[in-house]
């Protein structure tokens, strides 16, 4: 009875110990899992981290270390950005070489966002390139998309736009890649600020829009509430107040999720500041101004409650009042040296102009308002020739740090020369001049070679003539398009485009101009397209362009002004000859769009073929839309799924 006694007893030990075991590896799987959740119920979810805490002390340092993450990812989403520093900064004294490098990355990336709402944006930009090379390195391809996307944001609060677009494009094409309909809404989002800093309104409510739209159906409170911030910030920049009050208003209602968002008051508080200073409603706006200053902030945006203030300060001739105010913004500027000679940081300037003009200064007024307009030259030329970054494109990024020691090799091998020179030693001058050989080709080597890697990579989604994507990325694309958005509102357009009379084109001037007439129609293509089109080149001569949420029409709008735009594009036949002779060239177009009878991306591309085919027998050089009589039209037969010889 006794032996039986300690058999159960001892029976009962185990399956407790499995079920305790057990459940501490479901509660650390679900910590790791739990990013959904507390994107749906933020302050539920922190509430539930918080409970866990005082078992920390028990748990294994990988745990503490997600469980830190995890408080965080809470912190951010609800607007307590103290508390998310303070977590952020414990996190790092924990992490060692035997840290997963997931973990790594993700709090690379936070400190990255630590910095950027601090104005540090040097240290913002470090911390998140660093974050998306390594996350390239290890394959963390979400993780890469995430510090890309902040990237291209923190960059663009210093106004170079084109390199933040370049960015970002890269990272939406990645996004898409990988179906992620969370990482395309904070694309977008991005896409918006970046087009409202610009001045380009329009769109950037429609990328604000988009974000918004799939934040709602995703029920993510956090970026619901930051969506309508954008917009909010959007309309008061287009000088749109009434609109900007009322989402600013909307903005106070969809952060009450969390009940103790100050910062998130801060901002509904400074918009309305803002927005009511800017339409002239000073009375209103001064009371708001000082509301807004008393809240717990960021002190760059405080900065521009202090400049508003002055300003309605010198419209009511409180002048003393004014010269405080200004005083107040100059000095947080003074703080953040990577504001000064921004467009914020320059507008002290024109205020101060204003203030001596309101003393009855008015030579003083003069001089400010003339080293304020120099200054606004000086600024638009900066960004004209950030815009050239662009054209240059990533290569002159990556080669920065090669260039930089090719310069400083340069100049010690300039000073060596001068002192050979100096001495007439013709054998050191030669030892010289071989060493400088020796190591420009090795630089030269590497560069290549680095080169030559990266086109590897490339290798298998790029087509080697044209510069565009090859068939079966372009392909691919287009099925997980057509498969993504088959059950949600919207339309997917494609244009199948092919050179008129090619075979003539190559007959009667050779393949080489045939060679130089695909990658000139790619470049015109590439301008007419919006950014977020894919184009491929997808056979000999024809050509691929899948057009993500857009109605026939619209679509027949871009293909018509492609047709147009290559008809206008003067084909140089010998750029070598004394006169240079010129041809003209032609294309045929065919566009479909989805709808209710397409059943997938094969039959899609057929009714653009048919299309096509259409336009060809129209007699060429325009574009058609697919209608269903032409389904039963005869026509040649492409082979979507044979190879081609993609060089020509």
């Amino acid at each position: 009875m006794l032996f039986a006694f300690r058999a159960i007893l001892f029976f009962i030990t185990i399956c407790t110990s499995c079920a305790i075991t057990a459940r501490a590896l479901d509660d650390f799987s679900a910590l790791k899992n739990m990013s959904h959740e507390l994107n749906q119920q933020p302050w539920q979810s922190y509430k539930k981290l918080q409970i866990q805490e005082k078992n920390l002390a028990d748990m294994s340092a990988i745990y503490k270390l997600w469980w830190l993450l995890r408080k965080a990812q809470a912190e951010n989403l609800l607007f307590l950005f103290d508390e998310f520093q303070q977590t952020v900064a414990t996190a790092q004294n924990l992490i060692n070489v035997k840290t997963p490098m997931q973990l790594v990355i993700q709090f690379k990336i936070y400190n990255g966002i630590i910095y950027q709402r601090q104005g540090k944006y040097k240290q913002a930009q470090d911390f998140l390139n660093t974050a998306k090379l390594t996350a390239e390195k290890n394959h963390f391809t979400h993780l890469m998309v995430q510090a890309k996307q902040e990237l291209a944001y923190t960059r663009s609060l210093t106004e170079p736009y084109e390199l933040s677009l370049t960015e970002l494009q890269q990272a939406y094409v990645e996004a898409f890649a990988l179906s992620d309909v969370y990482l395309l809404a904070k694309i977008n989002e991005v896409y918006g600020a970046i087009y409202g800093y610009m001045g380009d309104y329009e769109k950037s409510i429609e990328y604000y829009q988009k974000a918004l739209t799939s934040y709602q159906q995703l029920g993510y409170p956090s970026d619901v509430a930051e969506a309508i911030n954008g917009l909010s910030a959007t309309y008061r920049y287009w000088k749109k107040y009434d609109l900007a009050i009322d989402y600013y208003q909307r903005y106070q209602k969809a952060i009450e999720f969390s009940p103790t968002n100050i910062d998130g008051k801060f901002y509904a508080a400074y918009g309305i500041a803002m927005s009511q200073a800017e339409q002239g409603s000073c009375v209103k706006a001064l009371v708001s101004i000082d509301k807004a200053i008393k809240l717990h902030g960021l002190i760059d945006y405080k900065a521009e409650l202090y400049k508003r203030k002055a300003q309605c300060l010198i419209t009511a001739n409180h002048i003393d009042a004014a010269q405080k105010a200004l005083d107040h913004a100059a000095d947080i500027f003074a703080q953040m040296p990577e504001l000064l000679g921004t467009r914020w940081q320059l507008e002290v300037v024109k205020i101060r102009a204003e203030l001596a003009q309101a003393n009855g200064n008015g030579s003083q007024a003069y001089q400010l308002l003339k080293s304020y307009n120099q200054s606004q030259v000086a600024l638009l030329e900066k960004n004209s020739a950030d815009r050239l970054l662009r054209v240059r494109g990533a290569l002159e990024h990556e080669r920065q740090n090669v260039e930089i020691s090719l310069l400083q090799q340069r100049a010690k091998v300039q000073n060596l020369q001068f002192e050979q020179e100096k001495q007439k030693n013709v054998y050191q001058t030669y030892i010289i001049i071989f060493s400088l050989l020796l190591f420009i080709s090795i630089l030269i080597f590497v560069f290549f070679q680095r080169q030559h890697n990266k086109e590897l990579l490339a290798l298998s989604i790029r087509d080697s003539l044209s510069g565009l994507f090859n068939r079966r990325y372009v392909f691919n694309f287009l099925n997980k398009l057509v498969d993504t958005i088959s059950g949600e509102k919207g339309q997917v357009s494609i244009i199948v485009i092919d050179i008129d009379d090619f075979k003539q084109v190559n007959d009667q001037h050779g393949h080489p101009f045939g060679d130089y007439v695909i990658g000139e129609i790619a470049k015109i293509g590439q301008e007419t397209l919006r950014v977020e089109d894919i184009m491929g080149r997808v056979g000999g001569e024809e050509f691929l362009c899948v057009l993500p949420r857009i109605d026939v029409m619209q679509c027949m709008q871009i293909a018509r002004r492609f047709v147009k735009n290559v008809n206008n594009y003067d084909f140089i036949i010998d750029s070598h000859a004394t006169e240079q002779e010129t041809m003209k060239i032609s294309i045929s177009v065919g566009v479909a769009t989805t709808s209710a009878e397409v059943e997938d991306s094969a039959q899609l591309y057929l009714q653009a073929d048919k299309a096509l085919y259409q336009a060809k027998n129209k007699g060429k050089n325009c574009a058609v839309q697919y209608r269903a009589y032409m389904m039963h039209s005869s026509q040649h037969d492409y082979d979507m799924m044979q190879p081609f010889d993609e060089d020509h």
